[in-house]
């Protein structure tokens, strides 16, 4: 019985390798840990786990991931000799996670910097560089509307050298890619990734992430040939994966912008269920913006509109007639809320007034 549970795990995990991350592989890595569990045993436990979380983390499930990851985290440090041939593994999941975190305003900056300090222990411990330290601080900042914080963090972390604990080179241009667009310097912003543009450079998440984080900085530069290009190629590479959702909202903006509003309600209608059933509140915040906008910019002589809304929807109509307005109303609710928290937890007004004012041009 053992060995068909060790078997059946394997088979698991690897129909989960060779898809792309997102539910069906969540779903996978979930049920090889509901059968790993079973053995009791924590040495077949502790990877499957981990390898879960991992992919809660890259399917937009963070709060799965995060649960997970404290797991293992708390498991290794109790016996260290035991699970060391996880060590890297760990790691790379701890800072990944770390990524993360600023979805979450009920983690505060405090608690953030705790974990950071957790991580650097960890790495230092392990031989590793601080580089990577610094990145995480930097996303942080980025997520938090941080600019001063942003700006020494990114300064830290290039004057690092690499090593094999470090992102990607795809995920590091991504990164300055919007570190850049976020200090206001959209030359730079392109240049960061021209690397991806070329195909050069590439991940799982790369270069689905630079296509729609591009779009504002084209338009700065009015580059807008090159940007309707991404907006198309990026969608494409984004639309099956929820741990996109934020991006929806960037591609919601872009149309907005562009005036292509059936293109933007199209998107609203597909993803809304994304936005009801997610955890990462700042995911959340940016597509309910983006789309309180697009619903703001359409012609006010026709209140009502046809929409193909799911029945979890809390304003939902079976005739699918829906008042603009009550859209309007019910989404600037939800983001006033979630803007109200993140301020606190970040100390500044970026959520409530600069955010909106990006997602808006």
């Amino acid at each position: 019985m053992s060995e068909d549970i060790h078997d059946q795990i394997f088979d698991l995990q690897m129909q989960a390798y060779g898809l792309p991350f997102g539910d069906t592989r969540l779903r996978l890595a979930e049920e090889a840990l509901r059968l790993a569990e079973q053995t009791r045993d924590l040495d077949v436990i502790f990877p499957v786990r981990l390898e879960m979380a991992g992919a809660a983390g890259f399917a937009g499930h963070e709060e799965k991931a995060m649960a997970a990851l404290a797991w293992c985290l708390a498991t290794f440090e109790k016996d260290e000799e035991r699970f060391r041939e996880h060590e890297f593994d760990l790691l790379w999941s701890f800072k990944n996670f770390l990524t993360s975190i600023g979805e979450f305003p009920q983690v505060t900056r405090d608690q953030f910097e705790q974990l950071l300090g957790q991580m650097e222990s960890l790495y230092r411990r392990f031989g590793y560089n601080v580089r990577t330290v610094h990145f995480v601080r930097m996303f942080f900042a980025l997520a938090i509307g941080d600019r001063a914080m942003a700006i020494e963090a990114h300064d830290e972390y290039v004057a690092i050298p690499r090593d094999q604990m470090a992102h990607c080179l795809a995920c590091e241009a991504d990164s300055d890619m919007d570190y850049f667009t976020f200090i206001g310097e959209p030359e730079k912003a392109v240049d960061a990734v021209s690397q991806i543009l070329s195909g050069a450079q590439s991940c799982s998440h790369v270069p689905h992430r630079t296509y729609s984080g591009l779009l504002r900085p084209l338009v700065a530069l009015k580059r807008y040939e090159e940007a309707d290009n991404y907006q198309k190629r990026g969608y494409r590479l984004i639309r099956n994966n929820r741990d996109f959702l934020n991006l929806i909202g960037y591609q919601i903006a872009y149309l907005v912008h562009r005036e292509r509003t059936v293109a933007a309600v199209r998107m609203f209608e597909r993803h809304l269920t994304w936005g009801l059933e997610t955890h990462e509140l700042s995911n959340k915040y940016i597509f309910y913006t983006a789309s309180k906008h697009l619903f703001e910019s359409l012609p006010t002589n026709k209140p009502t509109r046809k929409l193909s809304l799911p029945p979890s929807f809390p304003l939902y109509e079976e005739s699918r007639d829906y008042e603009i307005a009550k859209l309007i109303d019910w989404l600037e609710q939800e983001t006033s809320t979630m803007a109200a928290a993140f301020d606190q937890r970040n100390g500044n007004n970026y959520f409530s007034e600069e955010l909106p004012q990006r997602l808006k041009y």
